[in-house]
């Protein structure tokens, strides 16, 4: 039997195990079980324990469905559990029981301890869930988790309604320079004296920082200065720099954050921003509106940069 990854009051939640084939098969064989799924009944058991076997979502993004199963008597109820979509790179909760155990409040208790698990171990800055648009239970379990309507959209081939939850761990904050040190330091100037993680301007008096926290322990940093670069005409310009998450919050989405908190900060003061980016953090910067300008330069003891740049007005 396998550890559980976590428990609720009533419930255990464990990876999936070969021996739950006959589980998935006679569930997903009750047609009201899977009538606003999109998905269809097994052909047989041994087609639920080949996807059973070449379930490989814990291994990939240290996530997945997890079989949910009563702690009084370990038996099998159904499934819940997280599910990352790389191409929207976002992840969702979900969740699905035998009819037996509706209205007993299992779906909740476990999808809002799936939540709790992306949040406070998995760090995620964010959780998304879907229900197809007539199955008024499932929107009342995903309601009762907290999390907020978003809009109505097609999901899998079906109308569906959309719902946010955003982890209430992440906090933004203006931070001083010296603050900054214990991110820039591992993340920029690794191996490096602590003295150069002090950028010329970071005590000018249009200067200022921003801090993400996870509970509190900075994770995340940015500053802006006001500095005009040639290449543009705009009169209000800032440069961003010393943009950096610690490695272990990296591939989160954080990034987007401290970016949309600054651009937050400096509306109407602001016609641009720009910045020196790091080759390996050009995909990040376009994603979030910013475009290369000029040719490739190299800033050393550090490697190749692009100079790039984004209008706010």
């Amino acid at each position: 039997m396998k550890k559980s990854v976590f428990e609720t009051n009533r419930l255990s939640l464990r990876e999936f195990i070969i021996e739950d084939a006959k589980y998935f098969y006679d569930l997903n064989a009750d047609s009201e079980v899977v009538k606003y799924t999109g998905d269809s009944a097994f052909q047989s058991v041994e087609d639920a324990k080949s996807f059973i076997s070449n379930y490989n979502q814990y291994q990939l993004h240290g996530m997945g469905r997890w079989a949910v199963c009563l702690k009084s008597t370990h038996e099998f109820i159904g499934w819940c559990g997280l599910k990352f979509h790389p191409n929207e790179k976002l992840v969702e909760v979900g969740y699905r029981f035998f009819r037996k155990h509706w209205n007993q409040g299992y779906a909740a208790e476990s999808a809002m301890a799936c939540i709790n698990y992306g949040f406070e171990t998995l760090k995620l800055k964010e959780i998304y869930a879907h229900a197809h648009i007539n199955n008024t239970a499932s929107h009342k379990v995903i309601e009762k988790c907290g999390m907020v309507f978003i809009n109505e959209a097609i999901y899998d081939n079906m109308q569906a309604k959309l719902y946010k939850t955003i982890n209430p761990y992440y906090q933004l904050k203006k931070i001083t320079a010296e603050e900054t040190y214990s991110v820039r330091h591992p993340v920029l100037r690794a191996g490096r004296p602590l003295s150069d993680c002090a950028f010329d301007g970071d005590h000018d008096e249009n200067t200022f920082h921003v801090g993400l926290f996870f509970k509190n322990t900075l994770v995340g940093v940015a500053s802006y200065l006001k500095n005009s670069n040639a290449l543009f005409s705009e009169n209000e310009q800032y440069q961003l720099r010393g943009m950096a998450v610690l490695h272990e919050y990296q591939k989160k989405g954080l990034g987007e954050l401290i970016l949309s908190e600054g651009e937050k900060l400096l509306k109407n003061t602001c016609d641009q921003i720009w910045c020196n980016a790091r080759q390996i953090a050009v995909n990040f910067y376009t994603e979030n509106g910013f475009q290369i300008f000029g040719e490739p330069f190299e800033i050393k003891n550090i490697g190749l940069h692009y100079v790039m740049s984004k209008k706010l007005i």
